[in-house]
């Protein structure tokens, strides 16, 4: 496994250099800030927030809750002793973000938009016995006959009875799917040219985003649907 290298983070955040992000939306995007409920509703332009996610994904830096959450309680303490505020980002999704100390936002420029709906196939994984196995549409191929078999729901002959396929789950736990797809109404805009992002930035961690970018260029932002191109423009 790949070590990831967070030396940067010991450094004191210094906004040194201004450049313009240009994303290029190869697809329709969406991006959604709050925890939704039934339907999810999209930004006009991304947070900082969501910028950090796409900066730490193009340094590789894909790691867990539970270390993120271990990496935070050291700079908290470091930035301490460096007699820096640091302030905790956790509004919206669990994502615990590590490099919003090092950039901030200081225009947003957005081409013509266009807004539509669109379902969008979420996962679930429900502790349910009953709500999961009838969630999933796949089992595995030798519980098919064990399943025809079962006793049917008297009211509803069309369906097994909710207590027999609540048994089959349980004893089969490993032959069902850890997660079932739900669909869900998503709200997705098309952009009619690039979004440009007038931004304050590390120079250290820009040349590593910037290198890493030669290698790779290819991303999604917002949801796994949404990829996107990228470049920076210099101020000088």
């Amino acid at each position: 496994m790949e070590k990831i290298n967070l030396e940067i983070l010991k450094k004191i955040p210094s906004l040194d250099t201004k450049v313009t992000l240009v994303i290029e939306p190869l697809a329709p995007l969406s991006m959604v800030s709050d925890l939704p409920g039934s339907f999810y509703k999209t930004l006009k332009s991304p947070t900082k927030k969501m910028l950090c996610g796409l900066f730490e994904n193009i340094l590789g830096w894909h790691i867990s809750i539970a270390h993120r959450e271990m990496i935070q309680k050291e700079l908290i303490k470091l930035r301490k002793k460096q007699k820096i505020d640091f302030k905790k980002p956790q509004t919206g999704s669990t994502y615990i973000p590590l490099l919003m100390e090092y950039f901030e936002i200081e225009l947003i420029t957005v081409p013509p938009v266009m807004y539509y709906n669109d379902l969008w196939s979420k996962a679930y994984r429900r502790a349910d016995a009953v709500v999961h196995p009838k969630g999933t549409m796949n089992i595995s191929y030798e519980l098919i006959p064990e399943k025809r078999k079962l006793p049917r729901d008297p009211k509803k002959p069309k369906q097994i009875a909710g207590k027999e396929i609540e048994n089959l789950f349980k004893n089969n736990l490993g032959k069902f799917p850890i997660y079932y797809s739900s669909p869900t109404e998503r709200e997705y805009i098309n952009y009619k040219g690039k979004i440009e992002i007038d931004i304050e930035i590390s120079s250290d961690i820009l040349s590593k985003i910037t290198e890493s970018l030669r290698d790779n260029n290819c991303f999604y932002f917002g949801n796994s649907e949404g990829w996107i191109n990228l470049t920076f423009k210099s101020h000088e």
